[in-house]
């Protein structure tokens, strides 16, 4: 249950740093902060719940997912879909599995490649055909450009290195995290 996430030397942050009012239960109190009016502590709420890994967070880790809305800069949403489907796919819980389908139809990319990769932590095969009905697709827009300069404010550090750690561990390979999830979840094939 490590707290910090290093980038590097210089990047880094501590989400213990950012909460230091968690009490007694701390994964009750992050489970409040998720529906902070402030976006970027419902986000960084998501990623400490992630990183402790108590399934007690997964229906209001749920709850913070919003596939359905157009993606408007500077809002802070897409982070929060963001890291609220990766800490489903940290915590590993089929009843993550329906709300993360949902993000495989988005137009955006990013939404599609997270959902992916947390179906295959979860390793359900209820994700199979949406999985594969993903794969077939060709258009995607990607939101992600490894830097909150997208955002049209001043680049949060913590964001930036929150996005940049999803996407590092989840995104990149030989294969898209589609076609990882697939062989995850039992579809093997030669992608080379």
């Amino acid at each position: 249950m490590g707290s910090t996430t290093r980038l590097s030397e210089e990047e880094y942050w501590d989400w213990r740093d950012e909460f230091t009012d968690l009490g007694d239960d701390p994964v009750a109190s992050l489970i409040e902060k998720l529906n902070d009016d402030n976006i970027a502590v419902r986000w960084k709420a998501a990623w400490a719940l992630g990183k402790i890994g108590d399934t007690h967070a997964v229906d209001p880790l749920i709850a913070s997912l919003d596939f359905t809305g157009p993606i408007v800069m500077g809002e802070g949403t897409f982070t929060l879909n963001m890291v609220a489907a990766w800490a489903l796919g940290k915590l590993k819980d089929p009843r993550a599995v329906e709300p993360l389908i949902q993000g495989l139809s988005s137009a955006c990319s990013d939404y599609v490649w997270v959902s992916a990769w947390a179906l295959g932590e979860i390793g359900d095969p209820r994700a199979i055909g949406p999985l594969e009905e993903a794969r077939e697709r060709e258009e995607f827009e990607c939101v992600w450009q490894g830097d909150a300069s997208w955002t049209g404010r001043g680049p949060d550090p913590a964001e930036n290195v929150v996005l940049t750690a999803i996407t590092e561990r989840t995104f990149h390979g030989p294969e898209t995290p589609v076609e990882r999830a697939l062989e995850k979840l039992g579809e093997k094939r030669d992608y080379t």
